[in-house]
C-alpha cells in the first residue's frame, strides 16, 4: 500500500514542478490567439483564448497552492 502512495506523491510532485511552465505556455498561445482572433475579425476564437489563458491561470493558483500544502 505504501507504494503505491510513495508512486502518486511522486506524480504530484513532477506535475507541481512542470505546471508553471505549463502555464505560461498556455498563457502565451491564447495571447496569440487572442491577437490572431482579434486581427481576423473572429469573436469566438477571441472568446475562446481567454477561456485557456483563465484556465491557465487557475491552474498555476492551484499548482502554487499545492505547492504551499507540499511543503507543510
Amino acid at each position: 500500500m505504501q507504494r503505491g502512495i510513495d508512486a502518486v506523491n511522486k506524480t504530484l510532485e513532477l506535475l507541481i514542478k512542470a505546471m508553471p511552465f505549463l502555464s505560461v505556455l498556455f498563457i502565451l498561445f491564447g495571447m496569440i490567439m487572442a491577437v490572431a482572433g482579434a486581427i481576423n475579425h473572429n469573436g469566438q476564437t477571441v472568446i475562446l483564448s481567454f477561456f485557456i489563458i483563465l484556465q491557465s491561470v487557475l491552474a498555476l493558483t492551484y499548482a502554487k497552492l499545492f505547492q504551499k500544502i507540499w511543503q507543510k
